[in-house]
C-alpha cells in the first residue's frame, strides 16, 4: 500500500503540474484579450483612415479628418500621417506636425513591412506622457513606400486595462515589447524582473517557465504574442500559490496508509459488536467532510463488511460527481463573467468607432442640416457607449448608478456644446439609484436628447444660463427625471412633432412612464419624465 501511495502521489503531482501549465497558458491568453482588443481597434482605425484619399495623398483637409477620427477615441492621444522620410505632415494634434518620430534604422525596417507594427514604450514629445506608437506602412500600386499612418496610444489606458483584468489574487500581468521592455503592468517592478526574456519565450512558443524576482521568490509564468509578435502579454503566479494544494495532496497520499495500519491494529482489540458502530461513525465523518466541501477525501473501508464498502463506494462516486459539477459551475460562471465584460467592452469600442466614422462623414458634408443630423446621431451613440463603458467598469455588470450616469452625461454634453465658453452651467441633483442596463439606456438617451435641445435652442448667442438635471423620487414612490433651463423658452405648448420630441416620448414609453414639456418665455423650459421604479437593483 505504501508503494502504491507513493506511485499515486507522484502521479497526482505530475497531473497537477500539467494542469498548472495549461492554466497559466489559458490565463495568459485570457489576460491578453483587453490589450488585444485595444491594439486591434488601433489597427482597424489605421486601415480605415489609410483608405481615405485626402489622408493618403496628404491633401489640405488631412489634419481635419484625422482630428474628427480621433474624436471619441479616448485611448488615442494623436493620429498622424507621416511621409516617406518619417516626418509628420498632418495630424489630429497640430503641435506634432513636422516632428520626426522614428530613427533611421527603425524607419527603414518599417518600410519593408505591410502589417500594423507596435513600438515600445516611449515619452511623447508633445504631451510628455508615456505612450506607445502604432504604425501602418503605406505603399503605392508599384510597392513603393509612401510613409505611414501613426496612432499614438496612451499608456495610462493600457495600465487601466491591466489593473481591471479579473485575475487570481497575487498574480501579475504585463504588456511588453520584443525587447522585454514593460509597457504596462499591474505590478511593474516585479514584472520587469520576470519578463526580461519574455519576448524570446513567446516567439519560441515555449511552455510556462520559472523566474525569480528581486526578493528571491520563485514565479511561474507564461506569455502570449499579440499582433504577429509585435507585443506580448505575460501572466505569472508564485510557485507556492500554484502548487500549495499539490503538496497537501501528495502528503495526504503518503500519510494515509500509515494511518490505516494504525487503525487496523487498533481494530484487533475491539470486540465484534463494536465493529458496526465504528464503521457507522467513520462513514458519518466522511459524509460530514463531504458536507463541508472536502470532496477529494475517499472513504478507506478496508476490512469493513461488504455492505459498508458498497455504501462507501456510493458516497465516493457521489462526491466525485458533486466535485465535477462544482468545477463545471465555477468555470461556467467565470467564463460568463469574462464574456459579459468582453461584450460590453466590444460594444463600447464598436460604438466609438461608429462615432469616428460619423465624424469623418460629417467632415465631408457641406449641408448644415445633414451635418447637424450626424452630430445628433453621434451624441446619442455616445450616450449608449457611456452606458456600456460603465457596465464594463463595474464588478457585477448587472446595474448602473443613475446618479453617476447623469453626471457623466452632463459633463460630456457640456464639453461637446462648449458650455464653459458660452457661460452655460449644468448642475446635477440626483439620488443614488441602481438600475439595470435595459433601464439605463432609455434614461441616458432621454437625458442626452433634452440636454441637447436646451443647449441648441434655449440660449441664443450672447446669453448664458443654468441647466438643472434633477433625479428624485415622487410622493407616490415613482421616479422623476427632469431637465430644466432658464433660457428663452417658447410660447406654443402644442405637441412637438420634431424628431427630438418624438424620441423623448418614445424613451418615456419604453420606461412605462409619462413625458411632459412645459415652456414659457419668462422661466424657460422643463422636460419631465416620471416612470415607475423598475424591477431589479435599486
Amino acid at each position: 500500500m505504501t508503494l502504491w501511495s507513493f506511485v499515486q502521489g507522484m502521479d497526482r503531482a505530475t497531473r497537477d503540474a500539467a494542469e498548472v501549465q495549461a492554466q497559466l497558458v489559458a490565463s495568459a491568453r485570457t489576460a491578453s484579450t483587453p490589450a488585444q482588443n485595444l491594439l486591434a481597434s488601433a489597427d482597424q482605425v489605421a486601415r480605415t483612415i489609410a483608405n481615405l484619399p485626402a489622408v493618403r495623398d496628404v491633401k489640405p483637409a488631412c489634419s481635419h479628418i484625422l482630428a474628427d477620427a480621433q474624436h471619441g477615441l479616448m485611448f488615442f492621444t494623436n493620429i498622424s500621417r507621416l511621409d516617406a522620410s518619417g516626418r509628420i505632415v498632418c495630424a489630429a494634434s497640430p503641435r506634432s506636425i513636422g516632428l520626426v518620430t522614428f530613427d533611421r534604422r527603425a524607419w527603414e525596417e518599417l518600410a519593408k513591412r505591410s502589417d500594423f507594427v507596435v513600438g515600445g514604450r516611449s515619452i511623447s514629445r508633445v504631451t510628455h506622457q508615456p505612450i506607445i506608437l502604432g504604425m501602418l506602412p503605406l505603399h503605392d500600386s508599384t510597392g513603393a513606400f509612401q510613409g505611414a499612418i501613426g496612432i499614438v496610444i496612451d499608456v495610462h489606458w493600457l495600465d487601466f486595462v491591466m489593473r481591471e483584468n479579473t485575475l487570481p489574487p497575487g498574480s501579475i500581468v504585463a504588456l511588453f515589447d520584443r525587447g522585454g521592455t514593460i509597457i504596462a503592468s499591474n505590478k511593474p517592478d516585479v514584472a520587469k524582473a520576470l519578463f526580461q526574456a519574455g519576448a524570446r519565450v513567446a516567439e519560441n512558443n515555449q511552455p510556462a517557465r520559472k523566474a525569480e524576482d528581486r526578493d528571491g521568490h520563485t514565479w511561474i509564468f507564461a506569455t502570449h504574442a499579440l499582433l504577429g509578435n509585435n507585443a506580448f502579454v505575460g501572466f505569472a503566479m508564485r510557485q507556492s500559490s500554484l502548487f500549495g494544494t499539490t503538496y497537501i495532496h501528495v502528503g495526504t497520499d503518503f500519510l494515509l496508509p500509515f494511518l490505516m495500519i494504525a487503525l487496523s491494529w487498533t481494530a484487533i482489540w475491539i470486540v465484534t459488536e463494536r465493529q458496526l458502530t465504528r464503521w457507522i461513525i467513520y462513514l458519518r465523518r466522511i459524509s460530514g467532510a463531504y458536507r463541508a466541501g472536502h470532496y477529494a477525501l475517499k472513504p478507506a473501508l478496508d476490512g469493513a463488511p461488504s455492505e459498508f464498502r458498497s455504501l462507501g463506494d456510493a458516497l465516493s462516486e457521489m462526491a466525485l460527481s458533486i466535485q465535477d459539477r462544482d468545477r463545471s459551475l465555477r468555470e461556467a460562471v467565470a467564463q460568463k463573467t469574462v464574456l459579459i465584460k468582453e461584450v460590453h467592452h466590444r460594444v463600447k469600442n464598436n460604438l466609438q468607432i461608429v462615432m469616428s466614422l460619423l465624424s469623418l462623414q460629417a467632415g465631408r458634408l457641406s449641408d448644415p442640416v445633414a451635418k447637424d443630423a450626424l452630430s445628433q446621431a453621434r451624441v446619442r451613440i455616445n450616450a449608449l457607449a457611456l452606458v456600456h463603458r460603465i457596465l464594463y467598469e463595474i464588478e457585477d455588470q448587472q446595474s448602473v448608478d443613475v446618479k453617476n450616469l447623469l453626471e457623466l452625461l452632463a459633463e460630456q454634453t457640456n464639453e461637446g456644446f462648449g458650455g464653459d465658453r458660452r457661460d452655460i452651467r449644468t448642475h446635477v441633483n440626483a439620488i443614488s439609484c441602481r438600475v439595470t442596463g435595459d433601464t439605463a439606456v432609455p434614461v441616458a438617451l432621454f437625458a442626452v436628447e433634452t440636454l441637447t435641445n436646451a443647449y441648441k435652442h434655449a440660449y441664443p448667442p450672447g446669453r448664458g444660463g443654468t441647466i438643472r438635471v434633477v433625479f428624485a423620487r415622487t410622493g407616490d414612490g415613482r421616479l422623476r427625471l427632469s431637465v430644466e433651463d432658464d433660457g428663452v423658452g417658447f410660447e406654443n405648448e402644442a405637441e412637438d412633432t420634431s424628431v427630438g420630441g418624438r424620441l423623448i416620448r418614445t424613451f418615456g414609453q419604453q420606461l412605462g412612464g409619462e413625458v411632459s414639456v412645459h415652456s414659457s418665455t419668462e422661466y424657460g423650459t422643463v422636460a419631465e419624465l416620471i416612470f415607475p421604479v423598475p424591477r431589479g437593483p435599486h
